[in-house]
């Protein structure tokens, strides 16, 4: 089968290798979709805190199920399923905790193991969750994306009423979007991008800034209004915009960190001690993915207005190389094995 290989940064390497085989309690998925994540890019950066290498990347992904390995249990031959990439260990104190996307031995597809820009990858049977036929594939592999919104935002506890601020419209940031605004929140998001800024609109955001203007902090003050926000979410990636969203918080409000970095950030523990912030990281989802699924396919989170390039296998390094240039138009790349 053909599969891409990242072997350091900005090296990607279409490879012809042996199809897996599911092993007892495996599947062997047709993958149909792949989306890149910007974990993904910051590992063909070379600015990912893993850089682990070779690898073969992907993570947010959908298929068919094509061949199940001795006592499968999981959907049958032909279902059509998103993925949950992650699997934790079950044993370590995260996971008696009932925090497994903290799991201390957590394996990420696309990290830790084999992804999924390939035309198959092996499954186990908690990871895979049908779809129904009217879902795309390529929705379907963005389900994670949401999923990764799910988290950052139920740890901000936003609840109706609440004003949340949002910096940066990728595609995660978007999800928070969603998710704010059907959590009955009013939501000001932050962002360079022109064409970003008009998608997060379409989505239903109330205050829309470009922080280059000079008009930001009076808007952001006008949103507030002059006390600031319930809940601040950083979804750049930059280390400038975790420190911040720190700065933009009520006293007592929350802050929720999703920036994969390990450069220090600067934290005055007067403004944490005075304000009684809440810092929060976020990491994965605890998601039910399921229940996404079903968000997704009643309407009710349009994740598919984010997918604005798609790419067939042969033109991954692209993708990767447009997502990492930041395209104009560009939110959010999804990769086409069977095509």
């Amino acid at each position: 089968m053909k599969a891409w290989y990242l072997l350091g940064p900005e090296r990607l390497e279409l490879r012809n290798v042996p199809e897996p085989q599911p092993q007892p309690g495996e599947a062997l998925v047709r993958v149909c979709a792949v989306g890149l994540c910007g974990s993904d890019v910051e590992a063909f950066a070379g600015t990912h805190p893993l850089p682990n290498y070779p690898r073969l990347p992907g993570h947010e992904f959908a298929g068919e199920v094509a061949a199940v390995g001795e006592g499968w249990t999981g959907p049958p031959v032909g279902a059509r399923v998103a993925v949950d990439p992650a699997l934790s260990c079950g044993r370590c104190y995260p996971c008696r905790v009932g925090r497994h996307n903290c799991c201390t031995e957590v394996s990420i597809a696309g990290v830790h193991r084999p992804g999924a820009l390939a035309e198959y990858a092996v499954c186990r049977a908690r990871q895979l969750v049908p779809i129904p036929e009217a879902m795309s594939f390529v929705t379907a592999a963005i389900v994670e994306t949401l999923s990764i919104g799910w988290q950052a935002t139920t740890r901000a506890q936003i609840a109706p009423g609440d004003l949340v601020v949002i910096l940066g419209a990728g595609p995660i940031g978007l999800c928070c979007l969603i998710l704010a605004r059907r959590a009955g929140a009013s939501v000001l998001v932050s962002e360079p991008l022109d064409w970003r800024r008009a998608l997060a609109a379409d989505l239903g955001a109330n205050v829309i800034l470009d922080p280059g203007r000079d008009s930001v902090p009076r808007d952001f003050a006008e949103f507030t209004p002059g006390a600031g926000a319930n809940v601040v979410i950083d979804a750049t990636g930059e280390i400038e915009c975790a420190e911040l969203a720190l700065s933009l918080a009520t006293s007592a409000g929350r802050v929720v960190i999703l920036t994969l970095s390990d450069q220090p950030i600067q934290v005055r523990p007067w403004q944490l001690v005075r304000q009684e912030l809440t810092v929060l990281g976020s990491r994965l989802s605890l998601a039910d993915f399921g229940a996404l699924v079903m968000l997704v396919a009643e309407g009710q989170a349009p994740i598919e207005k984010l997918v604005t390039h798609r790419y067939p296998m042969a033109e991954a390094a692209q993708a990767f190389a447009d997502v990492h240039h930041r395209v104009a138009g560009l939110v959010k790349a999804v990769v086409l094995p069977q095509e």
